[in-house]
């Protein structure tokens, strides 16, 4: 059986020597499934026993290691968060403030009296 990551976009399959880890659904813990599956922004999309995340969904700080292996753990708590395989339209947009500038014709602290003096109205 092929195993293969159910993201939108990822091509990632589990090959023998690869790098890369499948994890299961949290199929029993209703909660993180829900996480998951929000995350993942695929609409009317159930998982199986038979789906798979790759490794490459999550950060360094999902995983841990456990002593004396060499294979990183899923930490329990640990939530899918990288999908670049988004359309642009479904990627969370960054927020970013601006700076307005100032008109000084329609500041409240403009003098309207003294460029009406200087033009001579």
């Amino acid at each position: 059986m092929v195993i293969s990551c159910s993201s939108y976009g990822c091509t990632n399959r589990r090959k023998k020597g690869c790098g890369i880890q499948f994890h299961c659904f949290p199929l029993k813990r209703r909660s993180f499934l829900a996480k998951w599956i929000h995350e993942m922004k695929r609409k009317n999309f159930k998982p199986s026993e038979y789906s798979y995340l790759c490794s490459k969904h999550f950060t360094n700080e999902d995983y841990q290691i456990r002593p004396g292996a060499t294979v990183k753990w899923l930490k329990d708590e640990a939530v899918p968060s990288v999908f670049k395989e988004f359309p642009q339209h479904l990627q969370k947009k960054k927020v970013v403030c601006r700076l307005l500038q100032r008109n000084p014709l329609t500041s409240p602290s403009f003098n309207h009296s003294k460029l009406d003096e200087h033009y001579g109205m």
